[in-house]
């Protein structure tokens, strides 16, 4: 019976692969609740069907067709901390790519929409 459970769950570090992200991000998103895994001793565990879907989500949200902070920046005349306050206060969806944010184009567009004041 141990030999069918034998593939069942991942340690961090073959989700983090898997993934392509960073083995730090991996353990930030199991601290943060946003993946479950299971903790025996100083390791974790992730079962493989939650690791598939998180590796799933992490390609969608790997943002090809977006823009930085940066480029936000010259298109509307607002502060660097401005746009980070509004990420972080959830009006401007954005995700985390290495240590930058990138918002989706559409995202943007319907932010610019819905506040006509930029």
């Amino acid at each position: 019976m141990a030999q069918d459970t034998a593939g069942a769950y991942l340690s961090l570090k073959n989700v983090a692969e898997q993934a392509a992200t960073p083995y730090a991000a991996v353990k930030r998103d199991i601290e943060g609740g946003r993946l479950a895994a299971c903790k025996i001793g100083r390791k974790y565990f992730v079962s493989s069907d939650d690791a598939v879907a998180y590796c799933r989500n992490k390609k969608e949200n790997q943002v090809a067709d977006g823009y930085t902070v940066k480029e936000i920046l010259e298109m509307i005349p607002v502060s660097y901390a401005f746009v980070i306050g509004l990420i972080r206060q959830g009006h401007l969806p954005a995700y985390k790519s290495g240590r930058r944010y990138m918002i989706k184009k559409e995202d943007f567009r319907h932010f610019l929409d819905n506040n006509k004041a930029f």
